[in-house]
């Protein structure tokens, strides 16, 4: 297996985990930017040898791949101030910026997309993320299924179209579902009850949809159109209307979407 040279643009979540994974594999970090000096000093420091660098200059590193891990509205700027050598490949890693935002760059930028959540308090085992590429060209596209296949990912070929619609899809999956969490936990803070009773039936939420399907896997209330139920839901919620009309309006759409 062949091991590369890389270097990191940005020093967030998905930094933090991707650089000690990318040394765990073998390769080598030679180098991070970050327009937060400090944070790339901590994420440097749980590295074997690794300099960080004031402006976003890898000119001097010898490095196969620079990865871009910032915020997606931060790559275009980011990219334009790049110095690399002609032969580095040069990738971005989000969900919803075409690969077309590094065509500045000539032939070789492509889109390496973990399809994860990442915080930097929790784990993460890269060999259970599915990877998204996108390449400008044959050698870059050898380059990033590499690298990947080195993690242990399971590595998906993918236009920028269909990312953005994988990415729509992540939003619903992860944040909407974090966010219904969120109000769960403030209905049983309220009184009292422990959010942790919870984890089971998240648990078997997630598994049985991806099981049988989602659209198998429906049950409650308003599948069952037992607007009893609904009701004294309803009557616990009337003092809160911003939840009120989220109960309403995802009951509707369960109803709507039902057999």
């Amino acid at each position: 297996m062949k091991y590369y040279k890389i270097g990191i643009a940005g020093s967030g979540n998905l930094a933090w985990h991707l650089c000690q994974d990318l040394e765990k594999a073998g390769h080598m970090i030679p180098a991070i930017y970050s327009r937060d000096p400090g944070h790339a000093a901590v994420l440097a420091s749980q590295l074997y040898d690794t300099q960080v660098i004031e402006e976003p200059d890898f000119s001097n590193f010898d490095i196969d791949l620079l990865i871009i891990a910032v915020a997606d509205d931060a790559i275009s700027f980011l990219s334009q101030q790049l110095v690399v050598s002609d032969d580095t490949i040069v990738v971005h890693t989000s969900g919803s910026v075409p690969m077309e935002r590094l065509a500045h760059l000539m032939h070789n930028y492509g889109v390496f997309y973990p399809l994860q959540t990442f915080t930097k308090e929790k784990a993460v085992e890269f060999k259970d993320v599915p990877i998204c590429i996108e390449s400008s060209a044959a050698n870059v596209h050898e380059l990033l299924y590499a690298l990947g296949k080195s993690l242990g990912c399971k590595m998906v070929v993918m236009d920028s179209e269909q990312r953005r619609f994988l990415h729509l899809a992540a939003v619903f999956t992860n944040n909407f579902t974090n966010h219904m969490l969120f109000q769960a936990k403030a209905i049983l803070d309220a009184e009292g009850i422990d959010f942790q009773l919870l984890k089971p039936l998240a648990k078997e939420t997630i598994e049985k949809a991806f099981l049988l399907m989602p659209e198998l896997a429906q049950t409650g209330p308003a599948r069952r159109n037992d607007l009893r139920t609904m009701d004294a839901h309803l009557e616990k919620l009337k003092g809160n209307l911003e939840l009120s009309a989220l109960y309403k309006q995802i009951s509707e759409s369960i109803k709507l979407n039902s057999d």
